[in-house]
């Protein structure tokens, strides 16, 4: 049962304390936009801020390894209708990533095999891709399970 696209802002209210999607949590990440690009595919933004620097005028890897793993776990809500947790990450730093830009995160899904699920990711600036991950992840629960009664959930 997969979320309606106009929907996802309700479900990530769910999850407003979250790092690296949470709104709420004023040391996250508050990455946005997340939406299908297709039925594998998943897209987010991240506006990246000063307080997200490594080295002078760098982003710190740790925070693309977060930012990474996010749009992965949200690939797992939105294409394969399951939360998820990371089992491993093999994360690859292309490019040094600027503070202060604007980077699009991308999600696929590459296969599903009872609770394992392939899910590969990149951060782009335009055309070039930044860092890119490939992971494997746990399926937990189905996302209808969460979601709550009243909240309009179309079955179906």
């Amino acid at each position: 049962m997969k979320i309606p696209e106009h929907l996802i802002p309700k479900f990530r209210e769910m999850y407003d304390q979250c790092y690296a999607c949470g709104f709420a949590n004023p040391i996250g990440l508050h990455l946005d936009g997340f939406h299908r690009i297709s039925e594998t595919e998943v897209g987010a933004t991240f506006q990246s801020r000063p307080e997200h620097r490594g080295t002078v005028g760098t982003m710190h890897g740790g925070v693309i390894a977060a930012a990474l793993d996010e749009i992965c776990a949200w690939t797992a809500v939105l294409a394969a209708d399951t939360m998820a947790i990371t089992a491993k990450l093999e994360l690859r730093f292309r490019k040094p990533v600027d503070v202060g830009n604007e980077y699009q995160l991308i999600g696929r899904l590459l296969g599903q095999s009872g609770s394992r699920l392939k899910i590969e990711g990149a951060m782009l600036d335009g055309s070039r891709t930044m860092a890119d991950v490939k992971g494997l992840f746990l399926a937990t629960d189905p996302v209808e399970s969460l979601w709550p009664a009243d909240a309009g959930f179309i079955q179906g």
